[in-house]
């Protein structure tokens, strides 16, 4: 896993799939949106983690 290469997508592409939608921004704002939707994702991953860890060891004490 820590030979992963994490594929980012490029401000260059983030225009262009924005744009399909009809959202113009200019490659600064788009870094900017990339920015905050992978802080976001990281945040949604960290809390998936902590809350099943939670529940493993909510179920680990019943079991006992």
């Amino acid at each position: 896993m820590e030979d992963e290469v994490l594929m980012r997508i490029t401000p260059d592409k983030a225009i262009e799939i924005l744009r399909k939608d009809g959202i113009d921004v200019h490659i600064e704002e788009a870094q900017i949106i990339l920015d905050f939707l992978y802080s976001m994702a990281n945040i949604v991953v960290e809390q998936y983690i902590s809350m099943r860890h939670c529940n493993a060891e909510i179920v680990t004490k019943t079991v006992k």
